[in-house]
């Protein structure tokens, strides 16, 4: 660090001081005799040895980490960046918020980009007889408001269904909500002013990053592993910019299908701890889960309460009952529960009652392990028809869960142009480039099975299997 007190200022030269500062440490850095993570010297020392005001080196610092050379930590001084300024992400902070697949209508077209599961999965007369009871019982009172938080017995219903997953609350702690979309609205809207910067992982779920992007939010993409995020860039960047928040899915990720090692679970809470941010978790295919290896949330593991958790019932029960869940930290619910009311009032009280009925009538096992066996049953049909048809010119993961399997295209063939062949086959498919922050073109698609029968399964993979071997002649 000698090398800093060996730095000539002119105070007689146009450039102001604070410049001639931060350009001569600017040089140190790039010829590597300040090392990644070593820290500056005070800023009352540096006024005393320069003979400036403290001004004039706070910026200087300041100039330095805006060129994100170095970073502060608050209570602790200024350090070096960890990483080289090529490889220092910049924020994104708009795109083409697109939803693909959804706005193709291709007559008897095989649609693997839908997540939706059959309407004859759906518990319809179970759910019947809940409105049927809850009309009787309650009459005109079932349509009435509720709750800004949510029809308390219902809460209740939650917290049991929570604590099978091991995640352990109150019904003080657990907001109602329209579906997982609006409590990302909603936290956004609490959380986030513009400029912001909250963390994603790469790719990302587009609904998310919408709703992020929308509030005037700059997003910075943390690449995913097999197992989880990259931890080491995940605290590179934690350094260099200070977060609202971590957004995230522990298990079968979109698009990707990937899920968090109980290492990394472990890890990100720490990192959330020690650089003070919150971690949003999203679950929306926890249920659907083919192993016989325990589901563990990251909100399960979460003493610090750093984690906001989200989780819809979209998927599992029936996407137009739009009614999920928040388990909230103390210190936003308040705030929370005000956007929530400035947002909708409350959810459907109606809707709210007749999931209560259901779940204290039916349980939630049952129609669990119903869900299970069918997607199971799917899931296993696809990898079949994969190795058949596309092994070998293709790469997948075996996520053991989830709708969707995330593959990798041969080298040379862009999602787009192969979705685009795949169209002219009646068939729909989601390309990476949907789930990128930028668009940029991408080796992926993401294939989703959920809602196809097992002959459209079959043929679809055929011709995708097809139309790869006439790419790979040309």
């Amino acid at each position: 660090m000698e090398e800093i007190f060996q730095i000539q200022l002119n105070k007689e030269n146009e450039t102001p001081l604070y410049q001639q500062l931060a350009d001569a440490i600017l040089t140190l850095i790039s010829d590597g005799y300040l090392p990644a993570n070593s820290k500056l010297p005070p800023i009352r020392k540096m006024a005393q040895h320069f003979g400036v005001n403290s001004v004039t080196i706070v910026t200087a610092y300041k100039y330095l980490e805006q060129k994100q050379m170095v970073y502060s930590r608050v209570g602790s001084g200024t350090f070096v960046s960890p990483l080289p300024v090529e490889h220092i992400p910049e924020p994104v902070a708009n795109r083409n918020i697109r939803t693909y697949g959804s706005e193709l209508s291709v007559e008897n077209a095989i649609n693997f980009s839908g997540t939706s599961l059959p309407h004859e999965m759906f518990p319809v007369d179970a759910f019947k007889k809940a409105f049927d009871e809850v009309l009787d019982r309650e009459k005109g009172g079932a349509f009435s408001y509720m709750d800004g938080m949510g029809y308390e017995p219902l809460r209740e219903q939650l917290c049991r269904y929570l604590e099978s997953y091991g995640i352990k609350t109150t019904v003080e702690n657990v907001q109602v909500i329209s579906g997982a979309q609006q409590g990302i609205d909603i936290i956004s809207k609490v959380m986030l002013h513009y400029g912001d910067v909250v963390f994603v992982e790469k790719p990302t779920f587009y609904g998310a990053a919408g709703a992020f992007l929308s509030r005037g939010a700059k997003l910075v993409e943390v690449p995913l592993e097999n197992d989880g995020m990259d931890m080491v860039k995940l605290e590179d960047y934690l350094k260099l910019y200070q977060p609202k928040f971590i957004y995230m899915m522990a298990y079968f990720q979109a698009p990707t299908g990937i899920s968090y090692s109980m290492e990394k679970k472990r890890k990100l809470l720490e990192l959330a701890e020690k650089y003070d941010t919150y971690i949003i978790e999203e679950d929306n295919f926890c249920d659907f889960h083919y192993s016989k290896e325990a589901i563990v949330p990251l909100k399960a593991l979460d003493y610090k309460n750093r984690v906001i958790y989200i989780k819809s019932f979209s998927k599992i029960l029936m996407p137009g009952l739009r009614i999920g869940l928040a388990v909230l930290p103390k210190k936003i619910h308040q705030a929370v529960m005000e956007a929530k009311y400035t947002t909708d009032i409350s959810t459907s009280g109606f809707i709210q009652r007749a999931l209560e009925y259901y779940l204290r009538e039916n349980g939630w096992e049952e129609h669990a392990e119903q869900m299970r066996k069918y997607g199971s049953g799917k899931y296993r049909k696809t990898l079949s028809a994969a190795r058949k048809y596309i092994s070998g010119m293709t790469k997948y993961g075996l996520p053991n869960g989830g709708v969707s399997l995330w593959i990798e295209l041969p080298e040379g063939i862009g999602a787009e142009t192969f979705c685009s062949r795949m169209l002219e086959k009646n068939v729909i498919l989601t390309p990476g480039s949907q789930y990128s922050l930028n668009g940029e073109e991408d080796s992926h698609v993401r294939l989703s099975f959920g809602n196809l029968s097992d002959d459209q399964i079959e043929v679809g993979l055929k011709r995708m299997g097809d139309v790869l071997r006439e790419l790979l002649k040309k």
